[in-house]
């Protein structure tokens, strides 16, 4: 009896360690609710801007798990933006002014424009066999260069107002409720369902885990990880798209922003720098968690700085909450 209830509790220990993000989220919202002013009436906040920032983060979060990075989504999701106004604009005159079709085609090379960045990036990293971290650093600066060339200051589509309605219109008169949300929520039951139906989804795991055994295992070690960098490209574009339609611009500073901020989603939401670890539900807790936390900041009407500042020691915070909580890997 004494065995069994040790077991049971050493189960529900390990299943509390295992989803520690699923409690910081509930921490975190619960202390916004109650003791920020003006937060449950901008909470709305949290799941738009979550659903045109939290692609990129999927995205990025497939990479992490095969134990790659790729520091150079901001930037791949700013040139998909850039490629957004111009193919845009292009289409919009050549048309005499079909924004129908000018949309259409600004978001299928968009979708291009992220394929040929991400894989770019997965040939220089599983091909030639570059470090992930050194190549990414690389592109960052190449895809950087691409974008300040066009958008040193606000980029934007001839018809503004036909691009904004993906991520601005609002359904059925909700302000959470947008085509840029339901995207979001089709590509995390998609994602979801490509990881644990396929054999391929499940590879993931296991290249992060053991290359080497993966390889012995008659997995294609190189292919796995070239298909990730494409597949993080393709969701960095349409994130880079989405902000085009939410901003109705696109502007340099944009790939600043999402330098850190998509491996801090991940990681906090559990994600392993070391590879092998992850799911979609632990990429979608680190935006909420992270978009949560940006929302509080804004509703108390802090300075930049302060934000910052707050938003870092609150990050330093969670991510050592995370090293003692999270489940030990065998070989520690």
């Amino acid at each position: 009896m004494e065995k069994e209830v040790k077991r049971s509790r050493t189960q529900w220990v390990r299943l509390i360690k295992d989803n520690n993000s699923v409690l910081i989220l509930a921490v975190l919202l619960a202390v916004c609710f109650l003791f920020v002013d003006g937060y449950k009436n901008g909470f709305y906040n949290v799941i738009v801007y979550s659903s045109i920032y939290g692609v990129i983060c999927l995205g990025l979060g497939l990479v992490m798990i095969t134990g790659n990075i790729d520091l150079s989504v901001g930037f791949q999701a700013g040139l998909a933006g850039v490629t957004t106004v111009l193919s845009f604009n292009a289409v919009y005159a050549a048309t005499g002014g079909n924004s129908t079709l000018s949309l259409i085609i600004s978001i299928v090379v968009a979708l291009l424009t992220g394929a040929l960045t991400g894989l770019f990036n997965g040939f220089v990293v599983a091909k030639i066999g570059v470090s992930p971290l050194i190549a990414t650093i690389a592109t960052n600066y190449l895809f950087k260069g691409l974008v300040f060339n066009f958008a040193q200051s606000s980029f934007a589509p001839t018809d503004a107002d036909a691009v904004k309605v993906i991520a601005k219109t609002k359904l059925f008169g909700l302000r959470w409720l947008t085509p840029s949300v339901i995207i979001f929520v089709v590509i995390v039951i998609l994602l979801g369902l490509w990881m644990y139906k396929t054999k391929f989804g499940n590879r993931l795991h296991v290249v992060g885990d053991n290359p080497e055994a993966a390889s012995y295992s008659g997995i294609s070690v190189s292919k796995t990880v070239l298909i990730t960098y494409i597949l993080c490209g393709v969701l960095a574009a349409v994130s880079g798209f989405l902000m085009v339609s939410f901003d109705g611009y696109t502007i340099y500073t944009q790939g600043n922003s999402l330098s850190t901020f998509p491996i801090s989603c991940c990681v906090i939401g559990g994600i392993k720098m070391a590879g092998g670890k992850g799911t979609v539900v632990h990429m979608l807790l680190g935006v909420l968690i992270m978009r949560a936390i940006s929302t509080m900041m804004s509703v108390m009407f802090l300075s930049t700085d302060m934000i910052n500042l707050i938003t870092g020691i609150l990050l330093v915070a969670v991510l050592i909450i995370d090293r003692f909580t999270s489940t030990k890997s065998a070989d520690e």
